[in-house]
């Protein structure tokens, strides 16, 4: 198998994670996969669940324009924000979804963040929320290249969550792994709030974050 292929592969099982895990529904979220100078893309409003490899359609990088798609397929309404976070990293792939329990807290336009989860803030440090863009346009990149900086998953204002990796099997985990962690975060509240950890003990687990990014 050539690396177009496991590319496209790898971009299919993400998309298909995320239906089956109900993080999307049948018209929300997308997948994408860098290749070289273009990436592939999921197609605008088709079922994660039903996608084959040559509904994938390809855009290059640079200009943003389709160079591949099948008859009837476009590619997702999001592909801006991709193509941002590919120039903006080096990260390989995207995923963006309306996952519930992160996207409320989008939807409130806060960042998930907290100071009793050690494993949040090892894993995470926080999520950051970035302003309000309208969606499928530039104007809801306005502040991704800013947190692409410090993080490789971050909340769009009034929309949904955003991960990106090497692989978009590890950008699907990763926001898997979020929405989990906003889950519990939500329901701490309904047990009086969190309890939370000594404020050295935070900076011992932040310094442990952004070690490990410095490694990668």
């Amino acid at each position: 198998m050539n690396e177009r292929a496991q590319k496209a592969q790898d971009c299919l099982k993400a998309a298909k994670l995320l239906y089956r895990r109900f993080l999307v529904n049948t018209y929300e979220g997308n997948v994408s996969v860098r290749l070289g100078d273009t990436i592939l893309i999921t197609p605008s409003a088709v079922c994660k669940e039903e996608l084959e490899e040559d509904d994938l359609v390809e855009v290059d990088l640079a200009s943003g324009e389709t160079l591949r798609a099948k008859e009837s397929r476009m590619a997702s309404s999001e592909t801006k924000m991709h193509l941002c976070v590919y120039r903006n990293s080096a990260a390989q792939a995207v995923v963006h979804a309306h996952p519930p329990f992160a996207t409320a807290y989008a939807v409130a336009a806060k960042p998930i963040e907290t100071r009793a989860y050690p494993e949040m803030r090892v894993l995470y440090d926080r999520i950051p929320v970035c302003r309000y863009g309208r969606p499928g346009t530039e104007a809801v990149n306005a502040d991704v290249p800013e947190a692409l900086k410090t993080h490789d998953v971050f909340l769009l204002s009034n929309h949904g969550l955003v991960a990106c990796g090497p692989s978009a099997m590890v950008a699907a985990h990763r926001l898997e792994g979020v929405e989990s962690i906003a889950k519990v975060l939500t329901l701490a509240q309904l047990h009086g709030g969190e309890s939370p950890l000594p404020r050295a003990e935070l900076d011992a687990l932040q310094e442990i974050y952004f070690d490990k990014r410095r490694q990668l």
